[in-house]
């Protein structure tokens, strides 16, 4: 399905029915294959709608500055058309990012985050690393660097690398620019005071490459539960779903409110 905010087709799919609602936000150079296992599993458990990112995918890439900021605003533009209310908000990599956006900006939206491996609160090491990554984007071999990041991203025995490396290439190598150079900016000035402001029950679901400082965020946000997936890189969604669903069911029955 599609439709338009500000002029720009955003594409999505929706299923399911009953009182648990869930919207799944795919990182950057993801689709919303990425999600897939979970649209399959918690469908079945209420409405979820899985999210295609403006420059991603299906969805419209037209040449423009893209933000956290933005593909929030999308994001729950997406859910008032759809009817979609107190969702569980369930996103990997800067996918958290944006769920902590909402919780910040809409109190009242969210039910719940479930943030999978997001860089949040980047640690020290990582400024350097991602700075080489950012550069490697803007230039003429951008394909070899975003395959590299993918790599760098999996673990050796990740299943879904191949399939992760043809969903970046995908997208457009503007989109990758502009959307990476936006994630330091709102890391340094908008991380801390989104995660303080949230007031929702979070999840943050680690995978082998540690990108959050967790012990700040818990300073920050004292209701953050922590958990870490066992044998995945980043894409813990596709690697992993057999322990990423039940984590999530288990954190919902224990801290989510339920609806009514």
């Amino acid at each position: 399905m599609k439709l338009a905010h500000d002029g720009i087709q955003l594409s999505f799919d929706i299923a399911g029915a009953g009182p648990l609602q869930f919207l799944f936000v795919h990182g950057l150079g993801g689709d919303r294959t990425h999600f897939a296992p979970q649209m399959e599993y918690f469908a079945r458990q209420g409405r979820a709608l899985n999210a295609e990112l403006r420059g991603h995918g299906e969805s419209d890439k037209p040449q423009q500055a893209y933000s956290i900021e933005g593909f929030a605003e999308d994001l729950v533009f997406l859910c008032n058309r759809q009817q979609i209310t107190k969702p569980v908000i369930v996103g990997q990599s800067m996918g958290g990012n944006m769920a902590l956006e909402i919780a910040a900006r809409y109190p009242d939206f969210p039910a719940g985050l479930v943030l999978l491996d997001s860089g949040v609160l980047f640690p020290a090491s990582a400024g350097t690393v991602f700075a080489g990554y950012l550069e490697g984007l803007k230039g003429a071999n951008f394909a070899d660097e975003a395959r590299k990041i993918v790599a760098d991203s999996c673990l050796p025995t990740d299943r879904c690398r191949a399939h992760v490396e043809q969903t970046f290439l995908a997208t457009p190598q503007h989109v990758l620019v502009s959307t990476f150079t936006s994630l330091f900016p709102w890391d340094v000035h908008r991380a801390r005071e989104c995660a303080q402001a949230c007031r929702v029950p979070v999840l943050y679901i680690e995978a082998a490459h540690r990108l959050a400082d967790l012990d700040r965020f818990a300073a920050l946000c004292p209701q953050l539960v922590t958990a870490k997936a066992v044998g995945s890189g980043h894409f813990l969604s596709l690697e992993v779903p057999e322990q990423i669903n039940p984590m999530i069911d288990r954190f919902i029955s224990l801290y989510v409110r339920s609806p009514g």
